[in-house]
């Protein structure tokens, strides 16, 4: 296939006093013709043996009631069963999201309209399944939590914008992909190896999810790399935040370690020895690469414009995660931290067909 002529853009809006948190569109072909310089790129491996930490093996018996307590000296155990507890409530907080997407939506369309959106029955009966299981992973952590005597957060008021079965489908996608995400960076924190076990066959089974409905329903890619991208809690409540407000949940629902991410962000204030760049999360490698600011200065709404040429080398990389970062002059030393965050995650995807090869050339 010939290669397009033209340079593959993502625009990125940036107002100049407040822009939005997710300001990544999906892969564009630019309208201009200039080529702004693509800059170099920094690839850096997401996983560090030097990070991995042993921990206390514990025993999963098969039901939350039964789950054990930390094997932790006296002094150690009320702090580190507090932290477990902490993120139990997290995975809870997204349990209940996910709970709630499945009731609305399988109690809004029924097996008519799934058949007027092309999908076979058979289709609608595996969302049951899977609403089924996510009643039961919130239900299994609520007992968790509950039988080592702590309370647990409640569910919030969710404002989801699907109004048809494929908008549903589609976000059911991005939501398993980012559940999948989510788990898999949780699952570190966890003191309790019974928690880790526990929550490592959640991870499973959402990622079976989220396999099956990009696959056998949407036709796309069942899986990205060969690692999946974990996810900072804070990315996590970023990324829903486009399905509902936070405004809407009680005070005390959202884990208190990680506040509500915000929706938009003051204009960052940039070192004279710094610039802005755009990371590209895909599965164990994240990918850096410049942004360039616009040449005719702002658009009509006053707000910056800035371009990143997309490596062409994510081209079929399935789902990946996008974030914009202020760093250094020196590509080699942007750290990805939540201090140095300016906007996203943004979600995006490339997607390939069963032999690899990119869909539509992305």
């Amino acid at each position: 296939m010939k290669t397009p002529s033209l340079v593959t853009f993502a625009t990125i809006a940036v107002a100049s006093m407040h822009a939005l948190a997710n300001v990544i569109p999906t892969a564009v072909v630019a309208t201009d013709k200039r080529s702004s310089p693509a800059g170099e790129l920094f690839r850096r491996l997401n996983a560090d043996e030097s990070e991995i930490v042993e921990r206390r093996q514990g025993n999963l018996t098969g039901a939350a009631s039964n789950l054990p307590s930390s094997p932790l000296k006296r002094g150690e155990e009320k702090g580190k069963d507090y932290q477990d507890i902490l993120w139990l409530n997290f995975a809870l907080f997204l349990e209940y999201f996910e709970n709630a997407f499945y009731e609305r939506g399988l109690s809004r369309y029924n097996e008519e309209a799934f058949r007027r959106a092309g999908y076979p029955d058979w289709v609608r009966g595996r969302y049951l399944q899977i609403a089924e299981h996510e009643k039961y992973h919130k239900l299994f952590i609520e007992s968790a939590i509950t039988a080592s005597g702590s309370p647990h957060v409640g569910p919030c008021r969710y404002e989801f914008y699907d109004n048809d079965v494929r908008a549903f489908v589609d976000a059911s996608a991005a939501i398993e992909t980012i559940a999948t995400g989510a788990y898999t960076g949780l699952l570190q924190f966890f003191n309790n190896r019974a928690y880790v076990t526990a929550g490592a066959s959640i991870l499973a089974v959402e990622a079976r999810q989220a396999a099956w409905i990009n696959s056998a329903v949407r036709k796309l890619n069942p899986w990205n790399a060969a690692f999946e991208t974990p996810l900072t809690p804070n990315a996590v409540l970023t990324l829903l935040s486009n399905f509902f407000n936070f405004e809407n949940c009680p005070k005390e629902t959202t884990p208190s370690s990680h506040p509500p991410a915000e929706i938009s962000f003051p204009y960052p204030q940039i070192g004279g020895n710094e610039r802005l760049y755009v990371a590209f999360l895909s599965g164990a490698e994240t990918i850096f690469a410049p942004l360039q600011e616009k040449e005719d200065g702002k658009d009509k709404d006053h707000k910056k414009r800035y371009f990143v040429e997309i490596p062409r080398d994510l081209a079929g990389r399935g789902t990946v995660y996008v974030i914009v970062v202020r760093g250094r002059e020196n590509i080699g030393e942007v750290r990805l931290e939540d201090e140095f965050i300016v906007a996203g995650p943004g979600i995006t995807m490339f997607p390939f067909d069963a032999w690899g090869k990119p869909i539509n050339g992305w």
